[in-house]
């Protein structure tokens, strides 16, 4: 059915339904035949295994590249901004100078006496008020232009604050860039250096290939709408915490302890969502497993959950390792998810609380929590 057909009786495709079909229309075509995606990573050899991990990495690389680059232009179009605007602001605050110097010196230099005069002078009540009006329209009128000149000066810092905040991050940008072209040349050259010492270099190409049009058209979208879904699930645990009963007071009613198993955690999300049924966090000393598989995607997530207390007290959770159908993902793949996505959460948000500390141990997540008043 065409997408306007669609979109005008109201129909909308899913990202689950739209890499569902994606997913069955490359198993059916004659380029996925036994490759990389559908077989397990049990079955590769070294020499598979090796070329896939440099694959997906390269391709994941060049992704980030990609959109380092498209923040660099942004930056860029900010920066040209700001100049603009700097420019502008120094041409008005020049202008306005002279004005302002005269205001300042008609103050100090007390030069508004003689209508203090005139004031004394007046000689009925109805010029007295025309007197005392026409005073406090030129103190108004002097006040108003202090008070711009006063305000364009601070949004002269502002933009020079800005555009100093601008240009240090682009240098980060550019030197990103430069750093993700060097790994990119040193995957590239292991690649080409597997291919070459390879007794099946077209095999090994083969899968690689298919490996990234897996990845790109199945995987990434899977793996995307799988941290989409836990972030929705954490969002919602702090009053799954609260109702359940699970925040124990100690201390006069001021300290609060939670105390969660794994097995708790993972009822509260399938319980969210049925798609956590083949899905399951465990609790190890100091780490967060979570290990996961959908059709022929699996996706095994190692992290950790911290307690921060910037911007706001909470407790997060930070990935430290993700692995791909046996493939780890680098680390710039970790980061944009984490980025993108908010694994945490904050109790602070249905109660007057504060997290003081945060244990994991085998199977059990313990966070003790203050009273805030």
């Amino acid at each position: 059915m065409p997408k306007d057909v669609l979109e005008s009786e109201g129909f909308t495709l899913s990202k689950r339904l739209t890499v569902s079909l994606l997913a069955t229309a490359l198993l059916c075509s004659g380029s996925l035949q036994m490759s990389a995606a559908q077989s397990l990573p049990s079955e590769w050899t070294p020499e598979q295994r090796q070329l896939l991990q440099d694959t997906l990495s390269v391709n994941e690389l060049k992704r980030d590249t990609e959109r380092i680059a498209n923040e660099q232009q942004e930056l860029a179009k900010q920066r040209d901004r700001l100049n603009e605007e700097i420019k502008d602001l120094e041409t008005r605050i020049a202008e306005n100078q002279e004005r302002t110097g005269t205001v300042v010196r008609t103050q100090y230099m007390q030069q508004q006496r003689p209508f203090l005069l005139s004031l004394l002078n007046a000689r009925s009540f109805g010029e007295l008020s025309r007197v005392y009006m026409y005073y406090r329209l030129a103190i108004s009128h002097d006040q108003q232009i202090l008070a711009g000149f006063q305000k364009d000066t601070d949004e002269l810092q502002n933009r020079r604050n800005l555009l100093a905040k601008n240009s240090e991050r682009l240098a980060q940008v550019k030197s990103g860039i430069e750093q993700q072209q060097q790994r990119l040349a040193s995957l590239q050259q292991d690649i080409d250096e597997g291919l070459l010492s390879s007794d099946d270099p077209q095999s090994l190409t083969r899968l690689a290939d298919e490996l990234n049009v897996y990845w790109n058209n199945v995987g990434l979208y899977e793996v995307d709408e799988y941290f989409a879904e836990l972030a929705a699930a954490s969002n919602e645990l702090p009053n799954y915490l609260q109702e359940s009963g699970k925040m124990k007071v100690s201390g006069f009613g001021t300290k609060y302890t939670i105390e969660l198993t794994d097995q708790e955690l993972n009822e509260f999300l399938r319980s969210r969502n049925p798609d956590f049924k083949d899905f399951a966090f465990t609790f190890e000393n100091g780490l967060v497993v979570a290990e996961g598989r959908r059709d022929r995607l699996t996706l095994r997530i190692e992290g950790r959950y911290t307690l921060e207390n910037e911007p706001q007290n909470a407790v997060l959770f930070h990935v430290d390792r993700l692995v791909f159908n046996g493939l780890e993902l680098p680390a710039t793949t970790t980061t944009e998810l984490e980025q993108k996505y908010d694994l945490g959460f904050y109790p602070g948000q249905v109660a007057p609380v504060k997290v003081n500390e945060v244990n994991m141990e085998q199977g059990h997540l313990t966070i003790a929590l203050q009273l805030v008043l």
